[in-house]
């Protein structure tokens, strides 16, 4: 197992700060306390859940996040979190239930169906919205995305949830502190963009919805960065994220950033605190009752990545930088076990990159805008198709994986990418000519050509896109069902028929991107209990140790049942935590047995 450890902390070194912590450590420059009940690490979904609930039950609660902006992965993220049964469903006149998800899970997750984790997941979600939506600034609606496998037995649509967007000046002046969503997917540098945004910006120019939808935007958007010198509307996992932060403050949680925890300390068999690096010096923190791991998994740390991730050599993360398993290296050191035989380590997308003149590289995640509107396919190198392209992302890049394709070509025509734009190359009226030059995007008068200029057999590609657009033009794909399935229809283009996935490619000039295997997260993690206790390789549980996030084994073993199987997990597993540790107090006062 190749790891990276936290480096040892000096006796003497330790010694000090920890004289000098009981007496005062500095909350962004205010002195506080050094002793908490709950010490979180990291502040992404599952840390800043298990941190708000764990103050709204009444303990001092602790998180430290090592970079200088709380949000982690999950202010990247599209911001659904999957709970089956949700009492939004209901709201929407669907029906959902336990028993419905557990025959969906069952059936596709297969031998990978954890029993105690799903049942208590199951258990567990609809409580924790109810709970987060009556004592923070969460706030809901399901949205209809199919699950991604809807054929198999159990299955619905609206079991994601989205948070409303938020207004990010009710964070104050700490609304710089909340990390901005991927650059890549925001327009003007800092508007933020919501999935109910897409269809009418696609038509600002074409309908008059479209362009008023647009016009307000764009306006409102000028008018806050003249006010903040930013956008200040915040949508999908920014606006969770936000939310999450706003409720942290809101709940009395003490929020440290630009401290790095190095270790757990653990006396007796049970932890006690951590080290932590701030302000340049280590000083170790008492944890009265718990140390929650949520440091963000290792998508960022290019040795774990060759470990776990297939293809890693052209592997790309969208992993923020500060994400390298730290979490994960502490739970090891102070002897949990890692898991390593998940079938997936991480939510995997396609991606395409392009580095500009001054050495900065642009990933744009391939999830949803364009891969699956019609009138586009993914060729391997051969020319030829291999997946149905409108497939979840993370079964997309499996089956990359699978076959052992470092490298794929989306390819489209001239009415397709002025209609939804391929990548980083967006849709009219954006120009077309500075992709051309830089060489993100392969322009050919022809599709033969087109072959010839990614690498590929002319003729093969030909014969390829022609007996696509065949069947295309009357809404079938006998060779991969693309448009058969209720995901892969709902994720295209309503207005285009007979199929709203399946359009021929036929408008010359030609273009391709290249795509590569990636990840929006790592998901391999310390194996936990249903409690999400840390466990220790003979299986028992640590004491006063918990894992939630990222740092925590997925929950369906890297696989992917629907949009927001991470998030989904990191919200309830977060509440579920924090509810034992303050059970486990109640337990010991209960028991006539000190509660420290």
């Amino acid at each position: 197992m190749s790891v990276f450890l936290p480096a040892p902390v000096d006796p003497f070194v330790q010694s000090v700060c920890v004289a000098q912590s009981r007496d005062a450590a500095f909350i962004d420059g205010v002195p506080g306390l050094s002793e908490f009940d709950v010490i979180v690490v990291g502040s992404g979904v599952g840390g800043m859940t298990a941190a708000i609930v764990a103050a709204r039950l009444d303990m001092s609660v602790l998180v430290v996040e090592k970079t200088d902006v709380f949000g982690g992965t999950t202010a990247y993220s599209g911001g659904v979190a999957w709970i089956p049964n949700n009492h939004h469903m209901k709201e929407a006149g669907v029906e959902d239930s336990r028993e419905e998800a557990e025959i969906y899970l069952r059936a596709t997750l297969g031998n990978h169906y954890d029993a105690a984790k799903i049942e208590a997941f199951l258990d567990n979600g609809p409580e924790m919205l109810r709970f987060l939506e009556a004592n923070s600034e969460l706030d809901f609606v399901a949205v209809p995305t199919p699950d991604y496998l809807p054929w198999n037995p159990g299955s619905k649509h609206h079991r994601g949830v989205l948070a409303r967007e938020f207004d990010g000046t009710k964070l104050g002046e700490r609304l710089n502190q909340l990390r901005q969503p991927l650059d890549v997917l925001t327009v003007f540098s800092s508007m933020q963009v919501a999935g109910a945004d897409i269809v009418p910006l696609r038509k600002a120019f074409r309908t008059f919805s479209g362009f008023v939808h647009t016009t307000r935007m764009v306006t409102r958007y000028a008018r806050q960065k003249l006010m903040h010198g930013r956008g200040t509307r915040l949508v999908s996992g920014n606006a969770l994220a936000g939310r999450l932060f706003k409720s942290a403050l809101d709940a009395g949680v003490t929020l440290w950033r630009n401290t790095a925890a190095h270790e757990v300390l653990v006396e007796d068999s049970r932890v006690v605190g951590l080290v932590v690096n701030r302000d340049g010096a280590n000083m170790s923190l008492v944890a009265e009752r718990a140390v929650v791991l949520a440091s963000g998994g290792f998508g960022a740390n290019a040795e774990m990545r060759e470990k776990f991730m297939p293809l890693a050599e052209h592997h790309v993360s969208l992993q923020p930088a500060g994400n390298v398993g730290d979490g994960i290296a502490m739970g090891v050191a102070a002897g949990a076990q890692l898991v390593e035989n998940n079938p997936a380590n991480g939510i995997f997308t396609p991606v395409s990159m392009i580095r500009d003149a001054d050495g900065t590289e642009r990933k744009f995640p391939h999830i949803m805008i364009d891969r699956y509107m019609p009138g586009s396919i993914a060729v391997d190198p051969s020319g030829r198709r291999f997946v149905n392209e409108a497939d979840s992302y993370q079964n997309f890049v499996m089956t990359m994986q699978q076959k052992g394709l470092s490298k794929v070509h989306m390819i489209a025509d001239r009415a397709f990418l002025r209609r939804y734009g391929m990548g980083l190359a967006r849709p009219f009226p954006y120009p077309v000519r500075p992709w051309v030059r830089n060489g993100y995007l392969i322009e050919a008068a022809s599709i033969r050509e087109l072959g010839e200029r990614i690498g590929v057999d002319g003729n093969t590609l030909a014969a390829t896109v022609a007996r696509f657009n065949e069947h295309a033009a009357k809404g079938e794909d006998p060779d991969f069902k693309r448009g058969d399935d209720a995901h892969s229809r709902f994720r295209g283009d309503a207005e285009n028929q007979p199929n709203p996935s399946l359009a021929p490619i036929v408008k010359p000039p030609f273009y391709a991107i290249a795509l590569l295997p990636g990840d929006l997260s790592s998901v391999a993690g310390l194996r936990t209990d249903e409690r999400a206790r840390v466990l220790r390789a003979d299986g028992s549980a640590f004491e006063g140790l918990y894992a939630v996030g990222l740092d925590m084994n997925s929950m369906t073993s890297g696989l992917y049942p629907a949009g927001g199987s991470s998030l989904g997990p990191g919200l309830t597993f977060g509440y579920i935590a924090a509810r034992d540790i303050a059970a486990s107090v109640s337990a010991k006062r209960d028991a006539g047995a000190p509660a420290s």
